[in-house]
């Protein structure tokens, strides 16, 4: 004689299934924006036009360097791109952040001082540390430690 099968079981199989399937999509999904963000970022830095454009401009002892970049979004996730530094004596710059919706892209605006430029350009230690963040709201996010000392002129433009 066969035993059935409790309904109380049945619907915890249906259920568990149901979450399976979605999770696979859910995981589909930011796997395929991610790859496409990813392809993005990288045709576009490696294209004819720069996606990147900085200015430096020198003010007394002070050189202002000013960087805008474009940020594409080819995936289905909205992007939180930011960029910041670490407060040294001798820079100040606050953190600039881009939120590009799904299928748009956005233009991030950065800019930092150097208060002293001829003591920044006489040390032995040109590094400005910073972060760059992205995030793929709500999903995943990415931080990576950059050098931003390579982009002040040491001296002037």
């Amino acid at each position: 004689m066969k035993s059935k099968t409790p309904t109380g079981l049945k619907a915890i199989r249906v259920v568990s299934i149901s979450i399976t399937l979605i999770l696979i999509l859910v995981l589909g999904t930011v796997l395929y924006s991610a790859y496409q963000d990813w392809n993005a970022v990288k045709s576009e830095l490696s294209g004819p036009s720069p996606q990147a454009t900085e200015k430096a401009v020198m003010q007394g002892t002070s050189e202002i360097v000013s960087i805008n970049i474009t940020v594409p979004n080819r995936g289905l996730y909205t992007l939180n791109v930011t960029v910041s530094c670490a407060q040294q004596s001798n820079v100040v710059c606050s953190a600039a952040q881009v939120n590009v919706p799904a299928g748009e892209q956005g233009i991030l605006r950065f800019r930092m001082t150097v208060v002293d430029i001829a003591q920044f350009a006489s040390s032995s230690n040109h590094r400005i540390d910073g972060t760059v963040a992205v995030q793929m709201v709500p999903f995943a996010s990415l931080g990576i430690g950059v050098d931003l000392g390579g982009f002040v002129h040491q001296g002037g433009p």
